[in-house]
């Protein structure tokens, strides 16, 4: 026994070593990937650094924890997070790497990363042995850690994440035992499949706002009320904090109520986004689309078309001092800031006070120029911003520019005045002061790192890329236009960007009220309205649902991949079954079983009557599924059999199971399935002993053959009902060939 222990140390600490030496290996290789993407500003930091910048996001290699047992949020003070050392931070560090080599989509996406990886290497004190000795097993035990500081789908999304980084990282570089990570923990998001749980409903119910028009219809009301008080020299019910504080971005609503735009689509639309076609005699507007779908011209629906028009023309009137001052700054950079610093009412006494300490008066100026506590300067500088207070405990507060300040002299600035003390204010100071907050929205807005003191203007996705600088933006405005705080609209030009919109729309008791409290707009329970920006794509989707338009059409007006149009489906049962009805009491129904019992229904003179009560009764419910429809009524018998409604009993179709002719997603889904036996069935039938022990052992494989064969048929069917309903020649579906998987060889 003596001798097995030290032999089996021995090979463990070979083994450590040449897992020491194969991340080492790989370091080196990925060394000068990592400096040419240092070299050209995609990352910012060292190797061993604590944190990289990618894309001006920050990428933190640090533990979850804090020394004394907190855990890290984003609150956490800097000095506060422990950094990761050793061979786990190597491989972190590389996986990060190999991430980012060819990213093009958000940069959140990288930086998020490391968040959720990060507790594998926690969970096991980030010991090498332990990385070695990886397997499912030691997977899964980190999902009560996961859970314990995690709620919702936190636990599930982050124990995702690991399963990932190890199998297409760590197994792939053979930094540990080979095996085949697989997720084994119940995605809670599956609760909301089952269209009738508690969690779908609560799910709906969040996602769709049913009165959002009415909403902010009564916000609009109530400012042009207030437009028209002003105008008779009465004060407003409800007072814009500064101007175009709640214009602007009611002018941003009919791109949300028409056109259903994402919130970061409405931010970033070209200044010329509106076009129109001479041979259509329609409107569109130009988008920038998100999620890796291509940038697009939507067509504007006529209804809209005046207000869409009208609002464009507004914000362009509002923005149009904003824009030129924002090229001002693309051109001249730091000299634009200066020029607008002019005070052109100088006392002469002035003049001599500065030139007789050494100032000149053209680049510099005295603090009192602007005023006293809470007043502006034209160029939208404020005198708060250039003072040095202390709070209540004695720390020092700085205002946004204080940096400027470059000394103090003595002087009589005006016939009449005492001599004081004057803080003096370097023009250049300033300017360079703001230049770097404009170079830090520039990097927030296209999430780009700055190199030699420049950041790329241009907008990027994985489906292109488009060079817009902030004079081409629509919604340009400058720094403190959408801050209720300050009465200054701001010094820095920069775009309308999401959280303008977001705090808008939504209460939240750490920040300026919303735009429904400030307008007192309640709902049915009176209690104050909150809106989410997405709950627009959620109400219009159902609008043009319930109005008849096909899905794909409904997909490509929003922006989505083909099928997703059926997540933001809110109709209610019954007006899905309304439309299935009134499909089915046309003169040609869909070639399904239920469109074929009307078929027989009139073949035998049934009155019109009692065939739509038939289908009434029949069509009670009408639930969506990926294939077609299902008139079951699941909330009192759901269906536990997947799969059943292609296959049915015999490959013929399962009698609740119906198509919609126009629905092509279904169809495609359809098509998809099929190919998916067939290519099962091609492998199995060649290889039938072979194959046998993969199968599961409970299904004889002759029973899954069986299944196979009986799906695809009734994918056949399926698609020979398409065509018929597609010619329109006749209302039988002709008997289909059974499936021979040997003539698919």
């Amino acid at each position: 026994m003596s001798t097995i222990i030290p032999l089996r140390n021995k090979r463990l600490s070979k083994q450590y070593q040449q897992l020491q030496e194969r991340v080492i290996e790989l370091k080196q290789l990925a060394l000068s990937e990592f400096d040419a993407l240092v070299k050209t500003g995609k990352i910012k930091g060292a190797w061993d650094d604590k944190t990289w910048v990618y894309r001006n996001r920050t990428i933190y290699f640090t533990r979850p924890y804090t020394e004394s047992g907190d855990l890290v949020t984003g609150k956490t003070p800097e000095d506060k997070k422990i950094p990761i050392s050793g061979v786990w931070a190597d491989v972190y560090r590389l996986f990060i790497l190999h991430k980012i080599k060819g990213h093009k989509g958000d940069p959140k996406t990288i930086s998020g990363l490391m968040s959720q990886i990060v507790w594998l290497g926690e969970f096991y004190g980030y010991e090498i042995s332990s990385l070695q000795a990886l397997n499912q097993d030691k997977l899964d035990a980190v999902i009560p850690t996961l859970e314990a500081n995690f709620i919702r789908r936190g636990p599930f999304e982050r124990y995702k994440t690991i399963v990932s980084f190890v199998k297409k990282f760590v197994v792939v570089n053979k930094l540990c035992r080979s095996f085949v990570p697989k997720v084994k923990m119940k995605n809670p998001a599956l609760g909301k499949a089952d269209a009738t749980s508690e969690i779908s409903a609560n799910a709906r119910d969040k996602k769709h706002e049913e009165n959002i028009d009415i909403y902010i219809g009564k916000i609009k009301q109530r400012f042009e009320e207030d437009k028209r008080r002003l105008a008779r020299g009465e004060p407003a019910k409800y007072p814009e904090p500064k101007p175009y504080y709640d214009e602007l971005r009611l002018l941003a609503m009919p791109f949300f109520l028409a056109l259903g735009l994402r919130i970061g689509e409405v931010c970033r639309l070209h200044k010329d986004c509106i076009g129109y076609d001479e041979e259509t005699e329609k409107w569109f507007l130009r988008v920038l689309t998100e999620k890796g779908e291509l940038a697009n011209a939507r067509p504007v629906p006529r209804k809209w078309q005046d207000v869409i028009i009208k609002s464009h023309k507004r914000i362009i009137e509002i923005t149009e001092q904003f824009r030129s001052f924002a090229k001002d700054v693309e051109n001249r950079k730091e000299q634009a800031f200066v020029d607008v610093l002019a005070f052109p009412d100088r006392h002469p006494m002035i003049l001599t006070a500065l030139e007789e300490n050494g100032y000149s008066p053209e680049e510099y100026f005295l603090r009192n120029e602007i005023g006293t506590t809470g007043s502006i300067h034209q160029s939208g500088i404020t005198y708060n911003s250039l003072r040095i207070t202390k709070d209540k405990d004695g720390n020092e507060k700085r205002g946004i520019y204080a940096d400027s300040i470059v000394g103090k002299i003595i002087a009589k600035t005006k016939p009449g005045s005492n001599t004081s003390p004057k803080i003096v204010i370097s023009k250049a100071q300033l300017a360079s002061q703001a230049m770097n907050y404009y170079r830090e929205y520039q990097q927030r807005v296209f999430h780009e790192n700055e190199v030699d003191g420049e950041v790329s203007e241009t907008i990027s996705s994985t489906s292109y890329s488009v060079d817009m600088p902030f004079s081409d933006f629509l919604f340009i405005v400058k720094d403190d236009m959408f801050n209720a705080g300050p009465s200054s609209i701001g010094f820095v030009p920069r775009p309308m960007i999401k959280t303008d919109l977001v705090n808008w729309l939504i209460e939240d008791s750490s920040k300026s009220k919303s735009a429904f409290r400030r307008y007192d707009i309640r709902d049915d329970n009176n209690n104050i309205v909150n809106v989410t920006s997405h709950q627009f794509r959620h109400w219009l989707t159902t609008a043009l649902l319930r109005s008849g338009k096909n899905e794909s059409m409904i997909d490509l007006f929003m922006g989505r991949k083909a099928g997703q149009t059926r997540q933001y489906d809110h109709r209610t049962a019954k007006e899905r079954a309304e439309n299935m009805r009134s499909r089915y009491m046309s003169e040609t129904p869909p070639d399904d079983v239920l469109g074929r019992r009307v078929k027989r229904m009139r073949d035998n003179n049934v009155c019109e009557s009692e065939i739509e009560n038939a289908l009434n009764h029949t069509l009670s419910v009408v639930h969506y599924t990926p294939w077609g429809t299902c008139n079951r009524d699941l909330d009192v018998s759901p269906c536990e059999k997947g799969m059943m409604c292609l296959r049915g009993e015999d490959g013929n179709g399962c009698q609740h199971f119906g198509i919609d002719p126009d629905d092509e997603e279904a169809k495609q889904s359809i098509i998809n399935t099929k190919v998916h036996y067939e290519t099962q069935l091609a492998a199995l039938l060649p290889n039938y002993e072979e194959l046998s022990h993969k199968l599961n052992k409970q299904e004889p494989l002759d029973q899954h053959v069986q299944f196979c064969i009986d799906t695809i048929n009734g994918c056949e069917s399926a698609l020979r009902a398409y065509e018929r309903a597609k010619d329109a020649k006749d209302n039988q579906i002709p008997v289909v060939q059974v499936f021979s998987p040997e003539e698919a060889l």
